[in-house]
């Protein structure tokens, strides 16, 4: 699958932490597993790991399990394990996908690169306590992608990625990315509320905030 132009960021000289804050039906999910099965194939160590992490793992393995099994399928001697929702790779590398509702059952062996989607319903747990620092030894990788839903823990991240250094930060607004026409945008700004179109698809970091959205009304 042709990854989408306004992702290709993240496969050019990525950052070594990316923040990727997406409007809806953008693609974030398959431009994640994208991102994984390109830095597993081409691994340079040994034995490789890759982790996809859902905020829940049965979300994960709704949301992007069957975009792993299609895009691996054509790989020589792949292997799959559904019990364990991994794919491991001929060169050793291996592709794990799981669920933050659990932060404990992410520890264990190192990684070497993380993708961690819809952050911004996450237990903030999962990435400070367990996959930082499974990071640490091999120095690897990590993309947080997702939607804003107000100013929690995904908008310390986008805050922190904009000066720090190793890190990187993508907005990609509906307005802008041109991967929805204009006239399906049209309609659901009809059907929305004005604040659930600001967050989900212009990609507002306040318009989940009680009051702060009127509170900018009032002041026009």
């Amino acid at each position: 699958i042709e990854v989408r132009r306004p992702f290709l960021p993240l496969f050019e000289k990525p950052a070594r932490f990316s923040v990727v804050v997406a409007h809806r039906r953008a693609g974030k999910t398959v431009a994640a597993i994208q991102r994984l099965l390109h830095a597993a194939l081409q691994a340079e160590k040994p034995n490789s790991r890759y982790l996809f992490v859902a905020p829940f793992r049965a979300q994960a393995k709704e949301v992007a399990w069957d975009y792993l099994l299609r895009m691996s399928q054509d790989i020589p001697g792949r292997e799959v394990n559904q019990a364990e929702l991994r794919v491991d790779l001929p060169n050793g590398s291996r592709i794990r996908l799981s669920g933050a509702d659990n932060p404990d059952a992410l520890r264990g062996t190192y990684l070497d690169g993380c993708v961690l989607d819809e952050v911004a319903q996450m237990d903030p747990r999962a990435w400070g306590e367990v996959i930082r620092p499974q990071l640490a030894d091999r120095k690897g990788w990590a993309v947080f992608i997702g939607t804003p839903l107000g100013q929690n823990d995904f908008h310390r991240l986008y805050t922190l990625a904009e000066n720090e250094p190793g890190w990187s930060r993508l907005l990609l607004r509906a307005s802008e990315t041109g991967l929805i026409d204009g006239e399906e945008l049209d309609a659901a700004r009809r059907a929305m509320s004005e604040e659930q179109y600001a967050q989900e698809f212009e990609c507002s970091w306040t318009a989940a905030i009680p009051g702060a959205y009127y509170g900018r009304l009032i002041e026009r």
